[in-house]
């Protein structure tokens, strides 16, 4: 038993009755996101391929399913999810026993769906996420080159920007359009990176992951003063009216910052500003952090020695010294042996004045990159296609 797509030869329209050009259908087996097989003959010998693309005139061509369950998703020209069905189609008649389990479609995979696995396998049906590119057959796509593809392909394509998901070749004008010219994009990569949740999430920003305070600005000036510099460091990205993208602090002092760009035309006041590592904390996809990282000389602690070094203050030194007179057995003035002494005499060295003593640190540490590695366990990432 075969069955023929109700929309075969039909046109899909817009709301102004005018015909979606084109348009685009992916069929899955009914409640999951396997992709299902379809043909253009009754005889189910001549598999269409996937998307099914309509027709200069916007309808789709005559397409048949096999029998049971599936589900059905229409695409706009630009990739946009028109509609999604489910448990289309008759379920296949249970030959005695026990009826088949119906399946709850919340409790399978869906395409987009991240998992983890601590092994290194392939997973049908899953990509790893590992910056190498999906495509459809024919295409020389690096992780996985198939029909069944294009679900993913899709929702890669609308879901992220060229910045953090590319488009080898450059993007056209939809991503249906870019699967069946064979183009390739790439999955975005979980290569040594621990998942985290946006600093916003849908809710209020957590301040986790960024740093928001008040930034008083000087159009045409790199220099900028901050309300609160406290959770502040070189390299977070700014974010804020009037402020480039990319713009980064190189200098801090104080409450004063210094941008790697100046500020816009027209932009001198107060703005709220964002201030990240993460390239921007409430944006999907965004990458930062290494395990292994140096401190600049403004990082390290801020500590102020304390003591004090004794001088050598202004003194004198205590000599005693005699004379002994030396005379023979004929008086004084001839020479022979050595008598008695004459006299003792005392006397004070001249004051050498106040000294000043010199402090000498000794040098420690070397400067090398140190750990910052959190507690984490390694395994692979993988992506529902």
């Amino acid at each position: 038993m075969t069955i023929s797509w109700p929309l075969s030869r039909q046109q899909v329209l817009d709301a102004n009755g005018r015909p979606y050009l084109p348009a685009y259908a992916n069929f899955f087996a009914g409640g999951t996101t396997d992709p299902l097989t379809v043909y253009a003959d009754a005889d189910l010998t001549v598999p269409l391929p996937q998307p099914v693309v309509a027709d200069g005139t916007g309808r789709f061509p005559r397409v048949y399913l096999p029998a049971g369950l599936y589900a059905e998703q229409v695409l706009g020209p630009y990739g946009d999810v028109l509609w999604r069905d489910d448990d289309l189609g008759e379920p296949v008649p249970s030959t005695g026993g026990e009826p088949a389990p119906t399946v709850d479609p919340n409790g399978v995979a869906s395409t987009g769906d991240v998992k983890w696995r601590m092994d290194a396998a392939i997973l049908p049906g899953w990509v790893r996420m590992n910056g190498r590119t999906i495509g459809a057959q024919g295409s020389g796509a690096t992780e996985f080159a198939d029909a069944s593809a294009a679900a993913l392909f899709a929702f890669l394509w609308t879901t992220f920007p060229e910045g953090i998901v590319s488009v080898v070749g450059g993007r056209g004008t939809s991503a249906a359009a870019d699967f069946s010219a064979g183009k390739q994009i790439t999955i975005p990569t979980m290569q040594g990176l621990v998942a985290a949740g946006l600093d916003d999430m849908g809710s209020s920003p957590a301040g986790k992951l960024q740093t928001i305070t008040n930034v008083a600005l000087t159009a045409g000036s790199a220099t900028a003063q901050v309300a609160d510099p406290s959770r502040l460091t070189i390299g977070m990205v700014l974010i804020g009216v009037g402020i480039s993208a990319s713009t980064t602090i190189i200098d801090i002092v104080g409450s004063t910052i210094t941008l790697s760009q100046p500020a816009a035309a027209g932009s001198t006041g107060t703005i709220v500003g964002r201030f990240s590592l993460m390239g921007d904390a409430q944006m999907p996809g965004q990458v930062s952090g290494d395990a292994i990282t140096g401190l600049l000389p403004q990082m390290l602690p801020k500590i102020t020695p304390s003591g004090t070094i004794d001088p050598i203050l202004d003194h004198q030194h205590q000599v005693n010294f005699n004379f002994q007179q030396a005379y023979a057995a004929g008086g004084q003035g001839a020479v022979g042996s050595v008598g008695q002494p004459a006299s003792n005499q005392n006397g004070q060295t001249q004051p050498a004045g106040a000294q000043t003593l010199a402090f000498h640190g000794t040098p420690f540490g070397g400067g090398q990159a140190h750990p910052n590695l959190q507690p984490t366990r390694l395994g692979t990432f993988f992506m529902k296609v």
